[in-house]
């Protein structure tokens, strides 16, 4: 019978309760306060201390890494990019694999780089890059395309310290979560043509701001049962854009791409039980399509952010050890 916690094929409308929620992901959701409001009604200070909070109670500590490292890139656009870099531990002082950028999630409004500190030490332990976190100027004081900018900042500065550290060519990669994924992913798309990246790795990311008629799990799944609701995903793009029109674009939903192909190779990971799970299986489906290596590993029981929620869903420590075998 088969066990694993992911189906490395899209889950389907009728089998989307195939598996049911997982241990872990039932303790989480029954942990919240139902009489709390939502996060998104929550004043914007206090929606992201709760949010802080959260990432600290349920994913740090993170794993030992050889140090960790402050630093700012080159202005681009007017951002310069704030870095928290983790350099792994290797073996007779011999470099990184790599350089591996993060960017956070959050919906473009929450989260920085020291919520996320646990989630970048496990990127750092499981694929033996060096990670640079990028603590992007959040919306709704920041909108589109301020974070895109400062991302292209955080390239620039990893291809300077590629050359610093000796790092063959292709030796950067790109990765985010959730929103940070549709940041990495405007990012490889933008330069895809002048930046060799060796790949692009997803974490339930927002492929399309608005509803698909085909992505049937946001409103299979949207009601806020689990989690991350449709509310949560509307409230997020209005903070992030200055108007509806923006929508469409590429750097903002990057399923609406006219184009792919220039992609690296693709690594997409996603929930079972996350309203976003149609978009990233429809996006590895696209990818594959245009001839790029894109895989897709569905975790069937689990819900929207579970990487980050390691001390309470066990799914997440696989979900690492499946990426770290498709980066090495």
């Amino acid at each position: 019978m088969w066990s694993k916690p992911y189906s490395t094929r899209p889950v389907g409308v009728q089998e989307a309760r195939r598996k049911p929620v997982s241990k872990g992901a039932r303790a989480f959701l029954d942990s919240a306060d139902p009489d709390a409001p939502p996060i998104r009604d929550l004043p914007l200070d206090d929606a992201r201390q709760a949010m802080d909070e959260l990432m600290l109670g349920v994913d740090q500590p993170g794993p030992d890494v050889a140090g960790v490292e402050d630093v700012v890139g080159p202005e681009v656009e007017g951002e310069a990019a704030r870095l928290r870099c983790y350099t792994p531990h290797t073996t007779g002082g011999a470099p990184p694999r790599g350089i591996l950028i993060f960017l956070h999630g959050g919906g473009w409004t929450l989260g920085n780089t020291r919520a996320y500190d646990g989630f970048a030490r496990r990127l750092c332990q499981a694929t033996g890059y060096l990670v640079a976190s990028v603590d992007y100027p959040l919306s709704p004081e920041r909108k589109y395309p301020a974070a895109i900018h400062a991302g292209l900042s955080a390239i620039h500065w990893a291809i300077d310290a590629a050359h610093r550290l000796d790092l063959p060519p292709g030796a950067l990669a790109l990765a985010g979560d959730s929103a940070g994924g549709t940041l990495a992913t405007a990012l490889a798309l933008r330069t895809a043509r002048s930046v060799r990246l060796s790949h692009l790795a997803l974490f339930y990311p927002v492929m399309v701001i608005e509803d698909q008629p085909e992505h049937a799990s946001r409103a299979l799944l949207g009601d806020g049962t689990y989690f991350l609701s449709r509310a949560d995903i509307s409230w997020a793009a209005d903070n992030y854009l200055s108007e509806p029109g923006q929508a469409a674009l590429p750097d903002v939903s990057p399923l609406l791409a006219p184009a792919l192909g220039d992609l690296p190779p693709v690594t997409v990971i996603t929930a079972g039980y996350d309203p976003l799970r149609d978009e990233g299986a429809d996006f590895v489906r696209r990818a594959a399509k245009a001839g790029i290596d894109a895989q897709l590993y569905c975790f069937e029981g689990v819900v929207h952010g579970f990487m980050g929620l390691s001390q309470v869903m066990e799914e997440s420590r696989t979900a690492f050890e499946l990426l770290a075998r498709r980066m090495r």
